[in-house]
């Protein structure tokens, strides 16, 4: 084929920008002699013309390294705009080394702000009497301590998954309530499960857990035991609904009839000591108006009356669901509230519900 220096249209091929344009016009241009010949004269002529291009870039990279390198060794002090080498540049041991620790994200540097303030207050400094929500909440009875409201306030907005308002909560919390509040949220994982339960009580850790360790103590024993305990419970709690209440779970789920037994009432529910029977009740109330879970929040309605809290208690709970759920949640909650007190205001219901006659808080 004629050369492309000979060429008239072709001379402007020999500019080192279009050296690569170039390579592709002479393998195409042989393109007839056969594919054997199109490969090798390609190659050749890819080698040949692109060799001393690649070449002064590697010596221009070369001597822009070494500039980098002099200006290291000098230092900023010559300069104020020093800028040193690009961290990709620098040897791997260097790299490991020279490198800031990663910034918190933005949620964790305001959760690590919010709990440093928070533990300002744990010497009883913040009372809690000066909760916010217990001036927005209905009116409660003396009976219900602003402390243990403060305890309901802590497992809803846990299983709401507000960590900020948990955290504002636990720090109104006196430290002689704490274990009642670690019982409280260890609870919760009946009710909402286990990923909202770990993130609240990590949340609470970071605040700061006060008190005795009661909360972190667990009774030994066998299934049998827990079993005896939790059927204990269980009766207490749904009194004469006790058989009726067995039986459908045994249809609905054998496996989870004994795990309801057994482990949610006879090693959670049934635990001694921090929180009373009658706060377990009142805070599974606080949590259950808030997720649409009508036939359970009315058991547990019966169920807080079985154990001792009284209806003006059980109706402060409820009335307070708005805070931490919203006002749908609050308008179903209220609805099941008054049904059930007309319920219990009919002929015989009494007595049908309760398990046996009333009895002062625990």
């Amino acid at each position: 084929p004629q050369s492309p220096l000979k060429h008239p249209n072709r001379a402007r091929l020999f500019d080192r920008k279009e050296s690569c344009t170039m390579a592709a016009w002479s393998s195409a241009s042989v393109a007839k002699f056969g594919v054997g010949l199109v490969v090798s004269m390609s190659v050749g002529a890819v080698s040949a013309i692109c060799h001393q291009t690649r070449a002064d870039s590697l010596l221009a990279s070369s001597a822009h390294e070494n500039d980098a390198q002099q200006d290291l060794s000098r230092g900023s002090k010559e300069s104020p705009s020093f800028a040193p080498i690009p961290a990709m540049a620098r040897p791997r041991q260097a790299f490991c080394q020279e490198q800031e620790p990663l910034p918190l994200p933005a949620t964790s540097r305001f959760r690590f702000t919010q709990a440093r303030f928070f533990s300002k207050h744990m010497d009883g400094s913040h009372p809690p009497e000066e909760h916010p929500w217990l001036a927005a909440a209905p009116a409660a009875p003396k009976t219900l301590l602003p402390e243990e409201r403060i305890v309901t306030f802590v497992v809803a907005n846990a299983a709401a998954g507000k960590i900020n308002d948990l955290q504002r909560d636990w720090s109104y919390l006196p430290p002689h309530m704490h274990a009642a509040g670690m019982e409280a949220l260890l609870q919760n994982h009946l009710l909402v499960g286990f990923p909202r339960t770990i993130n609240a009580i990590a949340a609470v850790h970071e605040v700061g857990v006060s008190g005795g360790s009661e909360w972190k103590d667990e009774e030994k024993g066998d299934a049998a035991f827990f079993k005896a305990r939790g059927e204990e419970a269980l009766c207490s709690i749904y009194g004469v609904k006790y058989e009726r209440l067995r039986n459908r779970m045994e249809k609905l789920h054998p496996v989870l009839n004994s795990i309801m037994a057994e482990h949610a009432y006879g090693r959670v529910i049934a635990r001694e000591g921090a929180l009373s029977m009658r706060m377990r009740e009142l805070c599974v109330i606080s949590v259950l108006a808030g997720q649409d879970v009508l036939p359970q929040l009315q058991s547990h309605l019966y169920g807080a009356r079985n154990v001792g809290a009284t209806l003006d208690e059980i109706t402060a709970v409820v009335a307070q669901t708005e805070l931490p759920w919203g006002q749908e949640a609050h308008a179903g909650a209220r609805d099941m509230l008054k049904d059930w007190l007309a319920d219990i205001a009919g002929p015989g219901s009494d007595s049908e519900q309760r398990a046996g006659p009333d009895r002062p808080a625990p």
